[in-house]
């Protein structure tokens, strides 16, 4: 039986155990500090010192990365200070240090961490040091660094040169451990993702919405989010449309301005019965400011949901994007995973969508489903490239608190580095630019398998909604139950969430549109 001692992580001169949390979830699993000590169970005994020079005051620093430090209080953090990080093993001492600002406290403190943990354990993530949900910040703000410092005469806006990238592969490679495949993805998603925000002007009152229905046919096991049963809760269906039309017309009642795009998500929309769908999209719409040049992507999801009526509907209400996420072309992985489709129902909803005459598909696929074959994602991606839609989202099976898969509460495990599955995700991503898509958006999440991310690829211009509504720099309108709002102040993005629970958001409609109106006055 393996023997564990109880290794430590001490803060010291500052109160960041969320950050420190972060990086050692990837290790060791979810392990909350007791006060400023994290205890951790480990083969070898450790002890890490995580300090800073100078005392940090933790309500200061969280007003400073909210954007609401008044100028007195700015007074009161130093400038800089330097950050140390200390590893103590059988080996003997290793420290590492690192000139900080206040601002980047959390990021310095995942990064410096990372690579303690790394060098103590042994583990190499595809993505280094790198954390967050948004990576492609972190490269579009070395490429506009690279650019200050070699043209700094460039107007914004301008493709970035051969050395600008360069310098830029670099820095990611030797500062930020990421892997020379990941740094190259990470370079050319940001490039595509700074084109299409483009053509986006926040400035001049540009903002995208959403739309969500979490209603699904059946849950998949691996799903967390506030998804019900079509079938089981079929008493609130009617009620929940009326509800969402109700906080659409409230919402727009006074806004001219038509949006950029337009999602209706979930849940799966098209889990809604023939008449009731048709009323629903068009009840909607017709609330919403309308021009010429929207994007509008229905999510018809789940396939067995999706028929000749429906999509009928959709085309003529206007939308011009279609998801259809088959996530496996296996039968077996379907049925392990707790959808109840097939592959042959993929097929038919994806022929049928091309006589409907649309000419923009997506369709998702997830790597690292339980059940799945050795090379059962590459088969199944194999097997879309051959349908030939317009766009393929990659994702990793991220396996949440909540989910049917963590009754066994594993979503707190490790996500360690499997080699297998890291190199299936790369493979695909060459199967893909073989066949002419090219990236134009990436994310992560927390409990991502092996760390790895979920990217978008295209063979157009790829999805405005997606990549805008991930950048934090477009105000978002969201409608429906669970639905997020948010708007854009002084480059800081504040939100206002809709209730999750169904009943709640239907009785407290009224209330929530005028709280809602309050909050977007202010853009």
């Amino acid at each position: 039986m393996q023997k564990y001692e109880n290794s430590k992580i001490i803060l010291i001169n500052h109160k960041e155990t969320a950050a420190v949390a972060d990086v050692v979830r990837q290790y060791f699993g979810n392990i909350q500090p007791q006060g400023m000590t994290f205890s951790i169970p480990s083969e070898e005994y450790f002890i890490i010192s995580c300090s800073s020079s100078e005392i940090l005051l933790p309500d200061l620093i969280r007003k400073l990365m909210r954007g609401k430090l008044t100028a007195a209080e700015k007074m009161k953090l130093p400038k800089t200070f330097e950050l140390i990080i200390t590893l103590q093993n059988n080996a003997g001492k290793r420290l590492w240090r690192e000139e900080s600002k206040p601002v980047d406290l959390r990021r310095n403190i995942r990064r410096l961490l990372h690579v303690a943990l790394s060098e103590q354990t042994g583990h190499k993530f595809p993505w280094g040091t790198l954390s967050g949900v948004r990576p492609t910040q972190v490269a579009l703000e070395i490429l506009d660094k690279n650019r200050s410092r070699l043209k700094p005469e460039l107007p914004a806006g301008l493709p970035y040169s051969s050395d600008e990238k360069k310098m830029a592969l670099v820095e990611l490679e030797e500062y930020w451990k990421v892997s020379q495949s990941k740094a190259k993805l990470l370079l050319e998603t940001a490039e595509a993702e700074k084109q299409i925000l483009q053509r986006v002007d926040p400035e001049a009152g540009d903002y995208i919405v959403y739309v969500g229905l979490p209603f699904c046919p059946t849950r998949c096991n691996y799903c967390s989010f506030i998804t019900e049963s079509a079938v089981s809760q079929a008493k609130f269906l009617e009620d929940y449309v009326a509800a969402v039309i109700t906080e659409a017309k409230g919402i727009f009642q006074d806004i001219e301005r038509p949006p950029r795009a337009v999602y209706f998500g979930g849940g799966t929309p098209t889990s809604l019965e023939e008449n009731l769908f048709d009323y629903y999209i068009n009840e909607v719409l017709a609330a919403i400011p309308d021009a010429d040049g929207i994007e509008c992507t229905m999510e018809a999801g789940r396939p067995d949901t999706i028929t000749a009526a429906k999509l009928n509907s959709i085309k003529k209400a206007g939308f011009n994007k279609i998801c259809i996420n088959p996530q496996t072309m296996l039968d077996a992985t379907l049925e392990a995973v707790g959808r109840r489709h097939s592959v042959a129902d993929t097929v038919k909803a994806f022929e049928m969508s091309r006589q409907a005459g649309f000419n923009d598909i997506n369709m998702d696929l997830i790597a690292g489903l339980p059940g799945d074959e050795k090379d059962g994602f590459l088969y199944s991606l194999q097997r879309v490239i051959e349908l030939g839609p317009e766009a393929v989202t990659l994702h990793t099976l991220s396996v949440k608190r909540g989910a049917i898969l963590d009754k066994d509460d594993k979503a707190s495990n490790p996500f360690l580095p499997q080699i297998w599955l890291i190199r299936q995700m790369e493979e695909a991503q060459q199967m893909l630019r073989s066949a002419g898509y090219r990236p134009y958006y990436l994310y992560r999440q927390k409990t991502a398998r092996s760390g790895l991310e979920n990217s978008g690829f295209s063979k157009n211009r790829g999805s405005l909604y997606n990549v805008a509504m991930m950048s934090d720099e477009v105000t978002v309108i969201g409608l429906g139950s669970g639905a997020t709002s948010k708007v854009i102040c002084n480059n800081m993005a504040d939100r206002i969430y809709n209730p999750k629970e169904l009943k709640m958001y239907i009785e407290r409609i009224k209330l929530i549109i005028e709280q809602k109106r309050k909050f977007l006055s202010r853009v």
